[in-house]
C-alpha cells in the first residue's frame, strides 16, 4: 500500500511538471496556410498562444482563427541555403518552441549522401516573440566524431523533458544530445560501438511519465529512455507487433514521430515517406501502447492521398488538444525540382486515426492515468 501511494505521488508530480494551458478555441477541418514556396518539413501547434509553427527555409507562424501568417526571422538561418529548418517542437515544460536547423547537404540532393555541414538548435518564446538562445552543436558533435571515428549528422527532431532539458536527435549515427535550459549541449547517447551509419533515429516524443520515445529505422522499432531512472541514458529497444508481412525493410523509417495529445500518450504516428508499396507518396503508420511504450502494436496506416496535388507528401503530423493534422508538402523526393506552390495544407486526419485506434480514442477507458 505504501509503495502504491509513493507511485501515485511520484506520477502526479511528474505530470504536474508539464504545464497545462488554457483551452484554445476548437478547430475542425483542414487548415490552409497561404505562404508561397515554403516546402515545409515540420510543424507544431503551440497551446500557449494557439498558433501553428511551420518550418523549412525559415519559421512561419500561422493563426488559424484569423488566417493570418507571419515569418519569424531566425538569425543566420532563415533563407540561408546552408541550412534546412527540419524540426519544430513545442516544449510543454517551458512553453517554448524548439527549432532544428541542420545542414541542407545531409538531405539534398541525396539523403545521407553528404554528412557534413552545420547543425543548430534554437529556442523561441511564442509569447514574447523572441529567440531565447541559438546553439551551434558542432563542437560537441565533432568531439564525438573524433572519439568514435564516425560521422554524426541529420539533426532534425527533439523532445523536452519535465525539467526543460531538450533531447536533440541525429538521424545518421543515432546520436542524442542533451541541451539544458540555458542552451548548453552535451552528449546523452550514442551506440557503443557505432556499427550502422545509415538513417536511424527519425523522430521522438516525451510522455508525461518523463520517458523519451524514439523511432528507429535501424532496429525497426522504438527506443525508450526512462529519464527519471537511475540510468536515464540506458536504451531499451522494442519492436512493434502486428506489421503486415508486405512491409519492406523501410518499416519504421520515420521522417517524424509524434504522439498527439488527444490520445494521452498511447498513440504514436510515423511519417513513412519511403515505403511506396501502399501509396505512391508514402503513408502515415499508427501505433498503440498500453505500457508506456515498453511494447507496442501496429494499428494501421493512412495513405498519403489527400485529394490535393499528386506531388504531396506528409513529412510530419501534429496535434492540437483535440485534433490531429498531417503536414502536406511538395518536396522533390523523386529527384525532381522544387515546384512553385502558393500554400500548404494541414490536413485534418483525426477521424481516420480514431477509426484505427479504437479503444484508445478520446473518452475511452484506455490508460493507466485514468485507471489509477
Amino acid at each position: 500500500m505504501q509503495s502504491r501511494i509513493y507511485f501515485l505521488v511520484t506520477l502526479a508530480s511528474r505530470i504536474c511538471a508539464f504545464k497545462t494551458y488554457p483551452a484554445c478555441p476548437p478547430l475542425a477541418g483542414d487548415v490552409t496556410v497561404n505562404v508561397s514556396n515554403i516546402f515545409p518539413e515540420s510543424a507544431e501547434f503551440a497551446p500557449s498562444n494557439c498558433r501553428f509553427y511551420i518550418g523549412n527555409g525559415s519559421l512561419i507562424e500561422h493563426d488559424p482563427y484569423t488566417s493570418t501568417t507571419r515569418e519569424i526571422n531566425l538569425p543566420g538561418v532563415s533563407h540561408n541555403t546552408d541550412y534546412f529548418v527540419c524540426g519544430v517542437d513545442f516544449g510543454y515544460a517551458s512553453g517554448t518552441i524548439y527549432v532544428a536547423a541542420s545542414s541542407r547537404y545531409n538531405w539534398w540532393p541525396t539523403i545521407g549522401g553528404n554528412l557534413t555541414g552545420p547543425s543548430r538548435l534554437m529556442k523561441y518564446s511564442p509569447l514574447n516573440n523572441e529567440i531565447i538562445w541559438s546553439t551551434n552543436v558542432g563542437a560537441v558533435v565533432s568531439a564525438e566524431e573524433r572519439e568514435t571515428n564516425t560521422p554524426f549528422a541529420g539533426f532534425q527532431d527533439m523532445a523536452e523533458d519535465e525539467d526543460g532539458n531538450v533531447y536533440f536527435l541525429g538521424s545518421f549515427g543515432n546520436i542524442i544530445l542533451k541541451v539544458d535550459p540555458e542552451g548548453k549541449a552535451t552528449k546523452f547517447y550514442s551506440p557503443d560501438p557505432v556499427t550502422d551509419k545509415s538513417y536511424g533515429f527519425g523522430g521522438a516524443f516525451m510522455t508525461r511519465e518523463n520517458v523519451l520515445v524514439v523511432g528507429d529505422a535501424i532496429s525497426q522499432g522504438f527506443v525508450i529512455f526512462d529519464l527519471s531512472s537511475s540510468n536515464p541514458s540506458l536504451a531499451t529497444f522494442t519492436k512493434p507487433t502486428g506489421h503486415p508481412k508486405e512491409f519492406d525493410e523501410h518499416v519504421m523509417e520515420c521522417d517524424a514521430v509524434t504522439a498527439p495529445r488527444r490520445y494521452e500518450d498511447n498513440v504514436a504516428l510515423c511519417s513513412l515517406v519511403v515505403d511506396r508499396k501502399f501509396s505512391n507518396h508514402g503513408m502515415i503508420t499508427v501505433y498503440t501502447s498500453v505500457d508506456g511504450w515498453k511494447s507496442s502494436n501496429f494499428a494501421g496506416m493512412i495513405r498519403t492521398e489527400f485529394g490535393q496535388s499528386p506531388d504531396i507528401w506528409s513529412t510530419a503530423q501534429l496535434g492540437t488538444a483535440d485534433r490531429v493534422y498531417a503536414l502536406s508538402s511538395s518536396l522533390p523526393y523523386d529527384d525532381a525540382g522544387f515546384p512553385n506552390t502558393k500554400s500548404t495544407t494541414l490536413v485534418d486526419i483525426t477521424d481516420k486515426v480514431d477509426q484505427l485506434v479504437g479503444k484508445f480514442g478520446p473518452n475511452q477507458d484506455r490508460n493507466a492515468h485514468e485507471e489509477l
